[in-house]
């Protein structure tokens, strides 16, 4: 019995399937994770640790507000790009984990993107 199925010269379908889950697979991992609260905690207390001496000294939760406010960040990926810059510029063994729960921390504070 011969099966009638149409594949267009040049076509893989089972490469168009795996570029398809792979193209997915990109977007689920750079959509923002929401944050559960045990993760914004530890944000919190690393931003207290590490962070807090040099930067709640010149500034304050009013100046962090107001640059929030001000739209001086854009979105939250440059947020956490801001977080990670951080980090480097203080060579700060930070993982990938505590970026995240410092940038956490900081958008559900001050900055509040989606």
């Amino acid at each position: 019995m011969q099966t009638n199925k149409t594949v267009l010269p040049g076509r893989n379908p089972s490469r168009m399937v795996g570029r398809s889950l792979g193209v997915l697979a990109g977007l689920a991992l750079s959509a923002p994770v929401l944050a559960d609260q045990s993760q914004v905690s530890w944000g919190g207390e690393l931003f207290s640790d590490n962070c807090a001496e040099c930067h709640m000294v010149p500034h304050d939760d009013e100046w962090f507000q107001a640059r929030a406010d001000a739209g001086n960040m854009a979105d939250y990926d440059s947020l956490r790009t801001m977080v990670q810059g951080c980090a480097n510029n203080f060579n700060m063994p930070w993982f990938d984990e505590e970026v995240d729960a410092v940038t956490a921390w900081m958008n559900e504070t001050y900055y509040h993107f989606d």
